[in-house]
């Protein structure tokens, strides 16, 4: 079922498009580091977490500013994301290549459904934006009213 939805304000179009692309280039970043062999994926984990906590962060703060109602319980759930990760970097370094490769996963699968309510949020946040003048109250939306000429 399809929603009509009101245009994005330009700077709302550019915060959608913004937010989309630090996105994708994060999971760009995620997905070419899983390919890494096991020596190489174990030395940067940590540097993948970072990217990670500052994704979300920045994530955080744009729906902060759209006022997203779910905020508190995305804050939640980046912050165990954020705990677990952070809490195996010392064995992933230590040479526990399939132990990052697993959070990796879990955490790219969870990435995606934050992806999903992201996009939600955005579309939720759209501004209404005033009918034109050839859609009146009363009046279907698309109708060919034929007016009266006067003689």
């Amino acid at each position: 079922m399809l929603f009509p939805m009101a245009p994005l304000l330009p700077s709302a179009h550019h915060t959608a498009a913004a937010l989309r692309r630090a996105r994708k280039l994060l999971f760009v970043r995620l997905q070419r580091h899983a390919t890494l062999p096991d020596a190489e994926f174990s030395a940067a984990f940590e540097s993948v977490v970072v990217a990670i906590e500052a994704g979300l962060a920045h994530e955080e703060a744009v729906m902060e500013t759209l006022g997203f109602d779910g905020l508190h319980e995305r804050r939640a759930a980046n912050a165990l994301l954020l705990a677990s990760l952070h809490r195996i970097v010392t064995q992933v370094e230590g040479g526990d290549a399939a132990l990052g490769r697993a959070a990796l996963a879990a955490a790219c699968d969870l990435l995606s459904i934050h992806r999903l309510t992201t996009d939600l949020a955005l579309v939720l946040a759209r501004p209404l934006v005033a009918a034109p003048r050839h859609i009146r109250p009363g009046r279907p939306a698309g109708s060919l009213v034929a007016r009266k000429r006067k003689s």
